[in-house]
């Protein structure tokens, strides 16, 4: 197949999580032969138990206009994907709420009230008797709020109808532990699994998450891509619900659409691959949660759930062409944006792969950028 003139690569992408998912999507979508694999399962990492908040992004973050682009091709999403998968993975807008506890942090939002608006015109301080006609849950402690508006979706839910849809457009889904780039020179040719089986391809994609660094001794670069660790509970509260999705000191809490309130999440970079709940990550999320919203001290807990997220060096993620490779690239490090920045990052490599202009400026996520390995 072609695309106008130009042929289409066979396109192998090592990992299924959101990032992986998205980029089959787009690229099946274009006609490409997709093979993608996964040595464990769809979302079975942290895309599949994140908050899913797509959040506004501050004037001056790096990742502001990617962050942007990926809000615009989410949009484009819920509008297709539900339809060509039957999937409701429950995308939807909502107010955002960030509380000021202290007088400190009160003092901080208001001076950050323009940073906010730029992105988000609806973005504004509030306090008193309207901020809790917005939200009567949050705590009578909170000294006022910024309140703006965010898009959310059902992680798990998002990044199997990805999947759903590019496997109806050919993507093949396959189990495999990838460990090694099958060369000819500096140019790839696929994927070698653990089984010594080469799954052939002129084109790679790493998007392999927390396991991302096991690539500095394939392709001579550092990639210092970690997992950090992130507890989330799951709960079922009482009614009246949440309104909003509120950003407390630490964590945050919020209602999905299947009628869940998440509350989360814990940092935890020293916890390394152990991919466990703790006792004291639940007590730590649950105090957060019970002083953001008082009344959560009478929810049930439903589930205790752990995603390793994958941080960088940087906190940004590794994403582009690799210098010195020719038909190889990244799609990772996007630590707890993930699902955020999935949409666009995706369509981002994906436009790469196809031979055209990122639509978005790519530079600072240059996968070179921490030099050659020792």
């Amino acid at each position: 197949m072609t695309l106008g003139r130009t042929p289409l690569p066979d396109v192998i992408i090592a990992g299924a999580g959101v990032i992986g998912c998205a980029t089959a999507y787009y690229l099946a979508r274009e006609g490409c032969s997709v093979t993608v694999v996964e040595r464990e399962s769809i979302a079975s990492g942290a895309s599949g138990v994140a908050a899913a908040m797509i959040s506004q992004t501050f004037e001056g973050d790096p990742l502001a206009d990617l962050s942007d682009f990926s809000r615009g091709r989410h949009a484009e999403l819920a509008r297709d994907l539900p339809a060509e998968t039957g999937t409701d993975y429950g995308y939807r807008i909502n107010p955002e709420l960030y509380a000021a506890f202290s007088p400190d942090a009160a003092r901080d939002l208001k001076a950050s009230e323009d940073a906010f608006r730029a992105r988000n015109p609806r973005a504004h301080w509030v306090e008193g008797p309207e901020l809790w006609e917005i939200e009567p849950r949050l705590n009578p402690a909170v000294l006022g709020a910024i309140v703006g508006e965010q898009a959310q979706v059902i992680a798990s839910r998002f990044t199997t109808a990805l999947a759903t849809a590019a496997e109806a457009r050919g993507a093949r889904f396959r189990h495999g532990s990838v460990a090694g780039l099958g060369s000819a020179g500096n140019r790839v040719t696929g994927v070698r699994l653990a089984t010594g089986e080469v799954v052939a391809g002129e084109t790679v994609i790493l998007a392999m998450g927390a396991w991302s660094a096991v690539a500095s001794r394939w392709t001579g670069l550092q990639v210092p891509v970690f997992p950090v660790r992130g507890q989330i509970l799951r709960l079922e509260a009482p009614d009246p619900q949440l309104r909003t999705a509120i950003y407390g000191p630490e964590m945050y809490v919020l209602l999905k659409a299947d009628g869940s309130t998440l509350a989360g999440a814990t940092h935890e970079p020293e916890a390394g691959f152990d991919a466990v709940t703790t006792p004291e990550g639940l007590e730590r999320v649950m105090e957060a949660a019970i002083e953001i919203a008082p009344f959560l001290a009478e929810a049930k807990l439903v589930h205790h759930l752990v995603g390793l997220r994958p941080g960088t060096a940087d906190d940004l993620p590794l994403l582009g062409p690799v210098a010195g490779w020719e038909g190889l690239f990244m799609a990772t490090g996007h630590f707890w944006r993930g699902i955020e920045l999935s949409a666009g990052s995706a369509r981002a490599v994906a436009d790469l792969v196809l031979g055209l202009a990122s639509p978005v400026d790519l530079s600072a996520f240059d996968p070179a950028r921490f030099g050659a390995t020792a």
